[in-house]
């Protein structure tokens, strides 16, 4: 694992997370904190999960057919960083929502891209090498070097204290240029630098495949078994991310948590999604199967919002944080691999494109706007009642996960593995 060029993929993964870390655990509450309506926070939210839903597609065709994937993630990031670099100094609500949209076209088809490149670049290494890796052997790989991503969210959140400090950021956030959007610009633009020393990750131009990888993404739905309620579940549980990226950094401001330590105490979150990807995913995925790990991650989610919903003791809740870590490696991470294993090896990035826009899409556009929508309807003279907040969320992911327990099939995944590998041989 200490490769030269695997060093240079965490590296990327570690950059590429840090600039989205930087601001997603504590943006809500410091919007909030300015008196931002709780709408409008949602819209913020809601605008990143759009541009999930507008821009991978172009960013998955770009990088499949035009123009190679180091260099794309180099431009978009640049471009992402002027749009954080502007935004940190708006103060009209419907500014920081254009701001935040504007982030997110030029952010979001990094996320794909960056998995592609990365399973691209381990398969090109064991071919150079003259061995070729498993299925096991290759998640796992992947999944460790995920990780990395994982732990620049981590440090991101440090970071951002030391950084407040530094340019006398206001501590409790009220006023002033909105550190979290200045530190994501400058992470954007470390990632550009970072993103030309990348080894050379070219499209396919192999005239026989349809030059629009994004229509053959799509044919997923029609050649892959299971493939269709797969996604339809994902889209679903996605919605109810938002309850958690939008609403629990101002939840824990309400118990009494100081602006300033939330990330941090957020971070626990990543802390334990750096043990499941760096040990127990890469441990149980190759014994349990896709299915097992899906279940497993699935069930942590209404949990954590049961305990959010009782909302005592502090410590119960915060260490409950941790709930929300491990199932973002079980089930995003486990999505991820599955999609790369349905989908033929020159459609990728396309692949993992469709993932994001229907889940980081839609389904949290939908997620952003329905949070905001709860959190007004059960708020009274300034005070949110979290129990039925959290209670709502709770019922649909405890849906989603017994849905998952009842159409998913490891079988279903295998037979369509072997398709793609006999229609490449």
């Amino acid at each position: 694992m200490l490769s030269a060029l695997r060093l240079r993929l965490a590296g990327m993964m570690f950059f590429e997370y840090a600039a989205w870390g930087a601001w997603m655990p504590i943006l809500s509450g410091t919007l909030n904190d300015r008196h931002v309506p709780a709408l409008y926070i949602g819209y913020v939210y809601g605008a990143f999960w759009l541009g999930n839903l507008i821009s991978p597609f172009v960013g998955g065709q770009l990088a499949d057919r035009k123009l190679a994937s180091q260099h794309f993630i180099a431009i978009c990031n640049l471009l992402a960083a002027v749009a954080a670099f502007w935004m940190s100094v708006q103060t009209d609500k419907l500014m920081l929502v254009i701001g935040m949209f504007i982030w997110s076209l030029f952010f979001t088809p990094c996320l794909g891209i960056t998995n592609s490149i990365t399973l691209q670049q381990i398969d090109k290494e064991k071919i150079h090498q003259g061995t070729k890796l498993t299925e096991s052997e290759r998640e796992r790989v992947f999944s460790i070097l995920r990780m990395c991503g994982t732990a620049g969210w981590i440090v991101a959140a440090f970071v951002l204290y030391g950084f407040s400090l530094l340019i006398h950021s206001n501590v409790q956030g009220y006023h002033g240029p909105i550190p979290e959007m200045m530190l994501c610009g400058i992470y954007c633009v470390v990632m550009a630098l970072h993103s030309l020393t990348l080894p050379n990750t070219p499209p396919n131009k192999d005239l026989k495949n349809d030059p629009m990888a994004f229509r053959e993404a799509f044919g997923l739905f029609r050649s892959v078994p299971g493939f269709s309620i797969f996604m339809f579940i994902s889209f679903f549980a996605a919605t109810e991310f938002m309850f958690f990226y939008n609403l629990s950094a101002q939840f824990l401001e309400s118990l009494n948590i100081q602006h300033i330590w939330v990330p941090i105490d957020k971070s626990i979150s990543q802390i334990m999604e750096v043990v499941a990807l760096g040990v127990l995913l890469p441990l149980w995925l190759p014994k349990k199967g896709m299915r097992w790990c899906l279940l497993v991650g699935s069930f942590a989610w209404p949990l954590r919002y049961v305990i959010f919903a009782i909302g005592k003791p502090v410590w119960l809740v915060v260490l409950s944080l941790a709930l929300h870590g491990f199932g973002y490696a079980f089930v995003i991470i486990v999505q991820q691999l599955y999609m790369d294993r349905v989908s033929p090896k020159d459609i990728r990035g396309s692949a993992q494109s469709l993932l994001n826009i229907i889940t980081l899409g839609a389904g949290n556009v939908a997620g952003s706007i329905l949070c905001g929508v709860v959190q007004g309807h059960f708020t009274v003279n300034g005070q949110v009642n979290w129990v039925p907040v959290f209670l709502i969320p709770a019922v649909t992911t405890l849906a989603c996960a017994f849905a998952y327990m009842y159409t998913f099939r490891d079988s279903d995944v295998q037979k369509a593995a072997l398709l793609q590998e006999q229609a490449a041989g």
